[in-house]
């Protein structure tokens, strides 16, 4: 069977009529779907209130506010009815109560549970309380704050009339002078500063050099491991045994020769051999030196047959 256009078009118009309720309701926080729990309380002022306004427990949202009206003709009691979602059940003696949401003014009810057995039944009446507000809250809890701070400022004023009366000349010269020298301190410890920050900078120069040159300090401690290897596995306690043997050997060989034992000994501390060997040398320059002087004497070869007539020795060559 064809559905015609206009069939059509009533049967949209419908869903989104039926659309457009559930959607206002939700917003205005009703749900169609779940059986729900209205209850009613009366507020002498209800300022900022609003339909669709949470209803809280502990911080917890149990509903919303559904509507405001007035209660039975009196402008001075009004009729705020809360719808609250299955599965809580609230005692007879419970408290509701408007209060701040936010700093910005937006209001809840919240609802204070109370110790009764029997619980509210659909369409009952809640008790309710004055609204607060966070200034007032605020205020409430600033007013011992202030009376401790307007106490703390006189004694305050006190301490400082009497510390003021304390103050002489001397006093005050004193602080002057404590003052000065810790202006002075200040400055030694800026300088302090400066240079500690050079030192740090140095010490990161340092720290950057060491990191750059790693492979090297690397390669200088592998050499150092391999020489104290070598030295470790080398027969050090044979070296050092030779050694002593060698120190004692020179030892007696320096004792003889001090003892005046043997030729080299009696060569050192023998004075007479000393002087003999002086003489001895002396001669031998003066035959060296009148062989330079006179060859003829001690050679004789001449073409001619002439006699060459010596010459003397120098004066210094005889010394």
């Amino acid at each position: 069977m064809k559905i015609s256009n206009e069939t059509k078009i009533g049967a949209l118009t419908v869903i989104a009529v039926a659309l457009l309720i559930i959607g206002f309701n939700l917003l205005k926080g009703n749900n169609l779907f779940s059986r729900s729990k209205t209850l009613y309380a009366i507020y002498d002022n209800v300022s900022g209130l609003a339909p669709a306004n949470p209803v809280e427990v502990n911080g917890l949202k149990i509903g919303s506010v559904n509507g405001l009206t007035v209660s039975n003709g009196n402008v001075n009691k009004i009729m705020v009815r809360l719808t609250i979602q299955p599965g809580f059940e609230i005692p007879q003696n419970s408290v509701a109560r408007i209060v701040s949401a936010d700093l910005l003014g937006s209001k809840a009810i919240v609802i204070d549970f109370g110790s009764a057995s029997e619980y509210l039944q659909d369409d009952d009446t809640i008790q309710s309380a004055p609204g607060s507000s966070l200034t007032s809250n605020l205020m409430s809890d600033l007013k011992p704050l202030s009376g401790k701070i307007q106490n703390t400022l006189v004694s305050l004023d006190t301490v400082l009339n009497d510390f003021h009366a304390s103050l002489n000349n001397q006093t005050r010269n004193n602080l002057q002078s404590s003052i000065a020298e810790l202006n002075t301190t200040m400055k030694n410890l800026s300088g302090v500063s400066a240079q500690l920050d050079h030192l740090i900078k140095n010490l990161n120069d340092f720290t950057g050099n060491l990191t750059s040159n790693n492979d090297t300090i690397t390669q200088i401690l592998d050499n150092t491991r391999k020489v104290t290897a070598d030295i470790a596995a080398s027969d050090l306690k044979g070296t050092i045994q030779e050694m002593h043997e060698t120190i004692g050997a020179l030892g007696q060989v320096i004792s003889k020769m001090d003892s005046s034992n043997g030729s080299l000994g009696m060569l050192i501390n023998d004075k007479t051999l000393y002087q003999n060997l002086e003489s001895s040398t002396r001669n031998l320059n003066l035959l060296m030196e009148d062989l330079r002087l006179n060859p003829r004497r001690y050679v004789h070869f001449s073409l001619f047959g002439k006699k060459t007539k010596a010459q003397p020795l120098p004066a210094d060559t005889l010394k």
